[in-house]
């Protein structure tokens, strides 16, 4: 019987649960920390106008991103690397057939950074332009391609392109349970830092500026960040681990 949601997160936490000092110990420096040094160090990007119907207001604010994005985008790609890296390490520690250290498994992702980098975007570009055009289609293309870093980390003859593939196979299935997880994971998230935006805009406003305060709302958005990626991965290792053998 496919696994309903619930018991897929059960499975994902029962795995942060006994391995979650070599979690930490990846997702702290390399998924958390460059997001949040990126985050208090770069500038911010430039908010939407008040009135986006309003053509003049709209090119405006197209030119100031791209003047940001001139002189940021660099540290927040560099920033992504990093992270997917670590990611990256994390399934190679909990799927490699020999128990691998730490230090070893960031060899290995390093080793296959070509890979993974392709990897993201052949799985990144889909969704993203599935949450932007309407949030469902992103979530369940996030849920049937959840799988592929897990099958290039578990199986290295694996290309970028049929690891996506493999993870659409893998997760036919589970596809409702695994979108259920996901949609569950996604809405606590958004209720986590809703509120937190919310705070952070009217924390840089001149009036309510407050450095301590701008840098713990950071923090907190940075936290829900890392936390939303790594138990994404973690529903994927639980899917890679129940259907590899299956004969998808």
């Amino acid at each position: 019987m496919s696994p309903n949601f619930v018991r897929l997160l059960a499975d994902a936490w029962g795995i942060f649960r006994r391995e979650a000092d070599l979690i930490l110990r990846l997702a702290g420096p390399f998924v958390f920390l460059p997001a949040l040094a990126v985050q208090l160090l770069a500038d911010p990007m430039p908010p939407l106008p008040a009135e986006p119907g309003n053509e003049a207001a709209m090119e405006t604010w197209l030119n100031a991103v791209s003047v940001w994005g001139q002189g940021n985008a660099l540290w927040y790609v560099l920033a992504d690397l990093v992270g997917m890296v670590g990611l990256a390490a994390i399934a190679l520690l909990l799927l490699s057939a020999g128990r691998l250290t730490v230090g070893e498994s960031l060899h290995i992702a390093l080793r296959r950074l070509g890979r993974f980098v392709l990897l993201n975007l052949l799985v990144a570009i889909p969704v993203g332009l599935g949450l932007w055009m309407f949030v469902l289609p992103g979530l369940y293309l996030q849920a049937r391609l959840i799988a592929a870093m897990p099958v290039v980390a578990a199986e290295p003859q694996q290309s970028a392109s049929r690891a996506v593939a493999r993870s659409w196979r893998l997760t036919m299935p589970a596809s409702w349970g695994i979108l259920g997880a996901v949609v569950a994971l996604f809405l606590a998230q958004w209720l986590f830092v809703s509120p937190l935006f919310s705070a952070d805009s009217w924390l840089r406003q001149p009036d309510h500026d407050n450095p301590f305060l701008i840098a713990l709302v950071t923090m907190l958005l940075t936290a829900a960040g890392a936390i939303y990626n790594v138990a994404l991965l973690l529903i994927g290792i639980v899917i890679y681990r129940r259907f590899a053998n299956s004969g998808t």
